[in-house]
């Protein structure tokens, strides 16, 4: 029997260690915690897990350090959640964090620019912090006007950021974080492109990228292309999905063993028969492999929803009977039709050469307002209009792959009760010897579930997470997220409305809250 052991702060930041209590389904909860008093869940706090090290949790805050810039206040905390230290450090109020990289004892910050956009070069801010000391070490740089960096990676002295330009004149920036000088070039002066996906690689310290590019307004090819420091192309392959009738989605890349690149992606159907009405966008209709082998493209495979194993976890039967009924009525296989998906792909792991995909599904959520209104005459009449709610995540679909690209087994979690503003991941995967634990944070709980390969060997569970006071009640959660942080533990943050009718005072309140989660078997 697996558990889910809980710990927390409390709000004066010192832990405040709670007798162990247990869940309605036995199971051990050690609870403390820390409540943060926030306004709303615009609030900018967020957490980084740092290792062995510790954990750290900044925002930026309303305190004006000159004309140009404001305070933010980092937190970092030690293994048992005490407080080692707080700081504050001033960055350009136009400035908001993006991404993260952490080596050693150096916990790497980006600030990118987020103000109005003009012709003029946009600052960039890398905010390196050594964290037992508690030193702060700014990289302050310029990127191009009206470019967003998309992807982040350091490799030893030197940060890489790709950029996609508004313009299609997507690059490169490579700065030296020592000496703050920074170089950079252009993927691609001909066509306009757009990284998909980018990483240095350590041993090579080349610099690999899945390219879209823009050959007409009709087509777009994408390329899997590697660069040496300079720009220079050392490997130029075309990601080709043969049939017309296919589109790739999203992409994700890994290295085998062997030194060989294997591209996992999604891919969408653009036959009249698999589309659907109402159809987003970001739609998918299952996931390719493509293994890239001295720069020739071999392998392609092409697995539908429809036919992994597990995807009745997601669908009716009636939704699958109908579609097959379909099939056999047109005489086709049931792969060219689809139940489309919007899917958002976490990075590959892998285990024993072969590589786990999890890709997250989500549907867009809305809400009707409606408004009185009047017509010329004076006569009322009711408006209505759609307002989107967020992201609202349905389930988890977990594939390995062999080296090759061969789908060897398919497994799905399902997720409940998770909307969220951010198009971010949700479902965590911890490697665990032979099985994969399957979790995620909603509700004040958090679901998980272990698979076997494609036998599940535990059904869905959930343990609550502790809170401050015995009656306190959970009225609303947003922005809960769960993270890795080291061995066994996680982090599970987020924002909650808690109501305890039982307090004299104060029987109302809206909290940032921070929780260390030990999973057991």
């Amino acid at each position: 029997m697996r558990r889910l052991a809980i710990f927390a702060l409390s709000l004066c930041l010192i832990p405040a260690l709670v007798p162990a209590q247990k869940s309605n389904s036995g199971k051990d909860l050690e609870a403390a915690r820390i409540e943060i008093p926030v306004k709303s869940d615009k609030e900018s706090y967020r957490v980084i897990e740092c290792g062995r090290q510790g954990a750290m949790i900044f925002f930026k805050s309303v305190e004006a350090s000159d004309a140009q810039r404001v305070k933010w206040y980092f937190s970092f905390y030690d293994l048992d959640l005490k407080q080692v230290w707080v700081k504050s450090f001033p960055l350009l109020s136009d400035l908001d964090y993006s991404f993260k990289s952490f080596s050693g004892d150096t916990l790497l910050l980006v600030f990118v620019y987020k103000g109005k956009q003009n012709s003029e070069d946009q600052p960039l801010e890398i905010v390196r912090i050594a964290l037992k000391a508690g030193n702060f070490i700014p990289n302050l740089t310029k990127v191009p006007a009206n470019s967003e960096p998309v992807f982040f990676q350091v490799l030893g002295r030197n940060a890489y950021l790709a950029l996609n330009h508004k313009n299609g004149q997507s690059a490169v920036e490579i700065l030296d974080l020592k000496s703050n000088h920074s170089k950079g070039f252009l993927i691609d002066r001909q066509t306009p492109a757009a990284f998909r996906w980018f990483k240095a690689d350590t041993l090579s310290y080349s610099l690999k990228a899945i390219i879209s590019k823009a050959v007409s307004k009709k087509e777009t090819e994408h390329w899997f292309e590697v660069f040496d420091t300079t720009g220079k192309v050392m490997m130029s392959v075309k990601i080709s999905a043969i049939n017309q009738d296919r589109e790739f989605t999203a992409f994700r890349a890994v290295t085998t063993q062997k030194g060989e690149e294997l591209v996992i992606g999604t891919y969408r159907l653009t036959k009249k028969g698999s589309s659907a009405k109402n159809k987003e966008p970001d739609e998918s209709s299952g996931i390719f492999t493509s293994l890239i082998v001295q720069g020739i493209q071999k392998n392609l495979n092409f697995n539908n929803f429809l036919e992994l194993k597990s995807i009745n976890t997601l669908l009716t039967a009636k939704d699958i009977l109908d579609l097959k009924k379909k099939a056999l009525k047109k005489s086709k296989n049931v792969s060219e039709y689809s139940v489309d998906f919007s899917v958002l792909l976490d990075d590959p792991a892998e285990r024993n050469g072969d590589f786990i995909q999890v890709s997250e599904v989500y549907t867009h959520q809305y809400h009707v307002e409606n408004f009185t209104d009047f017509d010329f005459y004076g006569r009322p009449f009711t408006n209505s209009y759609s307002v989107f709610d967020g992201y609202r995540f349905t389930g988890a679909i977990i594939t390995s792959f062999s080296p090759e690209g061969q789908l060897k087994w398919d497994n799905v979690v399902e997720v409940r009760d998770l909307v969220s503003s951010e198009l971010s991941p949700k479902v965590l995967a911890r490697l665990q010897g032979n099985q994969i634990l399957l979790a995620y944070s909603a509700g004040g709980k958090i679901g998980s579930k272990l698979i076997r390969n494609e036998e599940t060997t535990g059904k869905l569970e959930f343990s609550p997470l502790e809170l401050k006071y015995p009656d306190d009640v959970i009225i609303a959660e947003t922005r809960s997220g769960l993270i890795p942080w080291y061995d066994n533990f996680f982090l599970c943050s987020g924002f909650q409305e808690i109501k305890n009718v039982a307090l004299e005072s104060n029987n109302k309140r809206f909290v940032f809250y921070l929780t260390k989660v030990k999973y057991g078997e």
